[in-house]
């Protein structure tokens, strides 16, 4: 569409206004990320309540609507949880992929995604959590569709439930 609303000696873009049509354009992904369409998206999802007992998982699983890469993950429950070297949480995030097969473990396999005493951090109520990534870049990477496994491992006998746990996770868009 030539410009053709003169403004002094040159010529501005005409209006965009209802009935308007644009044609010859794109959207990649290179202009998603570099417009203000889109720079990132958060995934929230709440699971059920972590009980106090030895060896239970408590799942979440969400679903990356886009490709991107993982950039942040927190927690956070109702209820404190003291760190305690014995009877503790671990917080581990898998990407199980587009057929749930996967096995790309996204956060940092340390103490420091746990609430053990040593190296782990207890859990304060109401209290948003941020949790550790992998160090390998690979492992944050995700797919349209990726299937992604929240998990909360219990070891040993918590003091207490942790209610209402809530996961965040951040990503950037590819």
């Amino acid at each position: 569409m030539p410009n053709t609303k003169p403004v002094g000696v040159a010529f501005s873009d005409p209006e965009l206004t209802a009935g308007t049509t644009i044609t010859g354009a794109t959207m990649d992904s290179t202009t998603l990320v570099n417009s203000n369409v889109r720079a990132g998206f958060t995934l929230a999802q709440q699971g059920a309540t972590i009980a106090t007992t030895t060896g239970g998982t408590n799942d979440v699983f969400v679903v990356a609507p886009v490709a991107g890469t993982l950039s942040a993950a927190r927690f956070s429950g109702v209820d404190a949880l003291t760190a305690n070297d014995t009877n503790y949480i671990t917080f581990s995030i898998t990407n199980l992929g587009t057929a749930g097969a996967g096995s790309a473990a996204m956060l940092a396999a340390t103490d420091a995604n746990t609430t053990k005493a040593t190296g782990g951090t207890g859990l304060s109520a109401n209290t948003l959590r941020t949790l550790t990534l992998n160090g390998t870049a690979a492992n944050l990477v995700v797919a349209a569709g990726d299937r992604l496994r929240i998990r909360a491992t219990v070891s040993g006998t918590l003091a207490n439930t942790v209610t209402f746990p809530v996961y965040s996770l951040n990503f950037t868009v590819a």
